[in-house]
């Protein structure tokens, strides 16, 4: 049970306001939604600073991230005008001009009520963790390291065939990247899991300074994507050894800070403005900005917008469920194939999605807080009773997968949790000086 001090009184008058505004709040303006958004993440982030002992865990960085995708864009723009969004064309932002964007805001908003909702029925008792609470286990830190080195040697020698015999550069545009071998050979996609799962076991299995030679492969990794004007590449494997380390009991401390405002507002930036000339060559023009982070990620919410429109207008019809319950289907049943969003990515190439009109798409509202309200429920409570490093990475994997899924479709979800979990089976049954060591 949540204990109902001032501050959670306050959490939960801002949800009930939500609500109400959400199915009453049909003569509110994007300002005013955009305003009770803004209450609710300052009500977040104070949680972090405060309930959750100064933690950055994996519910965290996947609250936080969910947050960047809703409110990144629509926010700075209530605040700063159009003048913030100067980057993008006019058709790009018509969104903004739509009846159904303040729906889309509270339908974000709802989201993330829920799911910090769930997170402290489950959090609250168990926040206090310290990492040195955290079993430690040699063998099986070691057996963490040697396969995440192994996982970093198979994306290496991807990337080192892909070069030697296919149309893939080293350094390259990211429209180049896209259109060679690498990128679009049928198992991109998995060196991708190899690449976030060997990530993460190597932040589990000890310290960078412990580590050094598995982090270097790393680096050359992330050089390799970075220099073809990849982000989410290796973003997403970051926020997630960020989580697990604050699963693990690190707080968040002067370095975070520095590293993390390094990568948002100079890396990221930098490489969204170089990728279409080419990075290596044009270093000297890299600079920092402290908004264009936010938009690019806050984008995901013209989906909501246009999903909402064609519900609207009877040209998109609910799902009922059926694009959660479609994709384990195809992995039980034999050659079958079917996607139940398939008509709407044919109408948003390239757009993306996001899990907070894919979830209203197939039960409205209802779906909204089922789905965001497990999500936040299982991984709090994971997070807060798991002991081992082990199960805390693996964790660790499948909320990289949901991070992923926060732009995306939620087609490919049950398949890569798969994978990821053969992964944490392998690494659990290999035998390291002729002993198994589950």
């Amino acid at each position: 049970m949540m204990k109902i001090d001032r501050f959670t009184f306050l959490f939960l008058l801002d949800g009930i306001v939500a609500l109400f505004a959400l199915l009453f709040g049909t003569s509110m303006n994007v300002r005013m939604a955009a305003a009770i958004a803004a209450v609710t993440i300052v009500l977040i982030l104070i949680s972090i600073y405060t309930i959750y002992d100064h933690r950055l865990s994996l519910s965290s960085v996947l609250l936080l991230y969910t947050i960047a995708t809703q409110f990144g864009l629509v926010i700075p723009y209530t605040i700063f005008g159009r003048e913030v969004l100067s980057n993008y064309h006019d058709y790009t932002l018509r969104f903004l001009r739509s009846s159904m964007l303040v729906k889309a805001i509270l339908l974000g908003n709802f989201a993330i009520i829920c799911f910090e909702t769930a997170k402290r029925m489950t959090a609250v008792k168990r926040v206090k963790r310290p990492e040195k609470n955290r079993p430690a286990d040699g063998g099986m830190n070691q057996k963490m390291f040697r396969a995440s080195a192994a996982g970093f040697l198979i994306v290496l020698l991807y990337f080192a065939y892909h070069v030697l015999f296919g149309s893939t550069r080293l350094v390259s545009t990211y429209e180049g990247f896209m259109r060679s071998s690498a990128y679009t050979s049928g198992i991109y996609a998995y060196i991708l899991i190899v690449f976030y799962a060997s990530s993460i076991y190597l932040a589990a299995s000890g310290t960078i300074r412990e580590r050094k030679t598995g982090w270097f492969l790393w680096l050359l990794i992330v050089l390799i994507f970075a220099f073809n004007g990849n982000k989410g590449e290796f973003l997403y494997a970051l926020l997630a050894v960020i989580g697990l380390q604050g699963s693990l009991g690190k707080k968040i401390d002067v370095k975070l800070i520095l590293l993390s405002a390094f990568l948002l507002f100079f890396v990221i930036p930098s490489i969204t403005l170089l990728r279409s000339v080419g990075i290596a060559g044009n270093l000297g023009s890299a600079k920092w900005d402290f908004v264009s982070v936010f938009t690019e990620t806050g984008m995901q919410i013209r989906t909501s917008v246009y999903v909402l429109e064609g519900l609207d207008h009877k040209t998109i019809s609910p799902l009922w469920g059926m694009s959660y319950i479609q994709p384990v289907i195809n992995m039980i049943v034999p050659f079958s194939h079917k996607i139940a969003t398939s008509d709407i990515r044919k109408m948003f190439p390239g757009y993306g999605f996001n899990q907070v009109i894919e979830s209203y798409l197939n039960l409205g509202v209802a779906g909204v807080a089922g789905y965001f309200g497990l999500v936040g429920y299982v991984i709090s409570k994971a997070e807060n009773e798991l002991k081992s490093r082990i199960d805390l990475a693996y964790l660790g994997t499948v909320t990289c997968v949901l991070i992923n899924a926060s732009r995306n479709y939620f087609a490919f979800v049950p398949g890569q949790i798969l994978i990821v979990t053969v992964i944490y089976y392998l690494i659990k049954k290999t035998r390291v000086g002729g002993r198994n060591e589950v």
